[in-house]
């Protein structure tokens, strides 16, 4: 694959999986203490990914309350369910982020306990950390540690919870994925590399996706497609694309459809129904790109285990794309104009 170290994949993954016994510890730990609810504090990308373990909670569980929140935003309006008892979960790769920094210090100093996983270890945002987890990543792998450690980490809170009875099977299969994920990366060398010539000299994309998925849509289309690549791009709920974009539809006009194996799945559905539809009465046919964890082979027994970690997966193959979009636009996925190259 161009452009891909697999042992040094092989290490972020792993990593990210060996951290298990310390967070069946520290989960077990604060289950024993008690909690009131759970707070995903994140910006930007880290906000993203966890809008899919709400999603999961919201589909499993009725006995743990869980909020997504924008730590900037947070720290301006504050929250009428937050607590002395509320556990509150942070996710950096540099651990300098001001707005993370901020969110944990404020939050430890109401009483709630914080809950951090980090890249780069002892740097300011450890500090205000009262459980840290810290394995190796970089920017291009920094999903893979990120979700594989939310996924652990709540599966013991649903598990704990009486909500996840298949809980020991899941892990156990769940440990054997790193091979599956280099295979599915293999799967989408080849399409994500003409799909890149293809983007070349595009300027607008939609990115469309729903449920699991919803969160990694907003992040591809901001952190990798704006941020990384300076292309604008908007990110649509397949359930909202009917309500505005839907009159954006042109000839050529480029969607990229993130499909997962959730219950939302007939939404992404229904945006698809409607791209032929276009073409079919209104002579109007726009270019559709998909990705879909359908198609990856994974080592689950139970098609359920499939939804916990589709955004895990469709950020693994769509980083095949970005790999390849970095290279035919001459356009390094770290090159910034104003991110954190000016003061703001």
């Amino acid at each position: 694959m161009f452009n891909f170290d697999v042992p040094r994949y092989e290490k972020v993954v792993g990593d990210a999986l060996a951290l298990r016994p310390q967070l069946d510890k520290a989960v077990d730990e604060i289950c024993e203490q008690g909690y009131s609810n759970i707070f995903f504090i994140g910006c930007g990308g880290t906000w993203a990914h966890t809008l899919p373990m709400q999603y999961w909670f919201d589909t499993t569980t009725s006995k743990i309350e869980t909020h997504c929140v924008i730590a900037a935003e947070f720290l301006a309006m504050g929250h009428k369910r937050f607590n002395k008892d509320s556990v509150c979960v942070f996710s950096t790769r540099t651990g300098t982020t001001p707005e993370i920094i901020e969110a944990a210090k404020y939050c430890q100093e109401h009483g709630a306990r914080t809950v951090m996983y980090v890249s780069n270890d002892n740097t300011p945002a450890t500090e205000y950390a009262d459980y840290k987890f810290f394995s190796f990543a970089e920017d291009d792998v920094l999903c893979e540690a990120i979700y594989t450690y939310q996924i652990t980490m709540l599966a013991r809170f649903l598990k704990n919870a009486g909500d996840f009875a298949d809980y020991d099977t899941f892990m156990d299969e769940f440990a054997q994925i790193t091979p599956y994920l280099i295979k599915a990366k293999e799967a989408y060398e080849a399409p994500a590399k003409a799909m890149a010539e293809d983007f070349k000299d595009v300027d607008y994309h939609m990115v469309v996706g729903s449920g699991m998925l919803w969160g990694e849509a907003y992040d591809y289309a901001m952190c990798i497609l704006e941020e990384m690549q300076w292309i604008k791009t908007k990110s649509i709920h397949a359930a909202e694309f009917f309500h505005g974009t839907i009159e954006l539809c042109e000839n050529d006009t480029s969607i990229i459809m993130l499909y997962g194996e959730d219950e939302t799945r007939p939404l992404m559905d229904r945006v698809m129904n409607f791209t032929k539809l276009l073409e079919d009465e209104k002579g109007v046919k726009v270019k559709v790109n998909t990705f879909d964890t359908s198609t990856v082979e994974l080592p689950f027994s139970k098609p359920e285990f499939r939804k916990i970690v589709s955004p895990l997966v469709i950020y693994t193959i769509t980083e095949r794309l970005s790999c390849h979009l970095e290279n035919v636009r001459n356009h390094p996925l770290t090159t910034r104009r104003y991110y954190h190259q000016m003061n703001y």
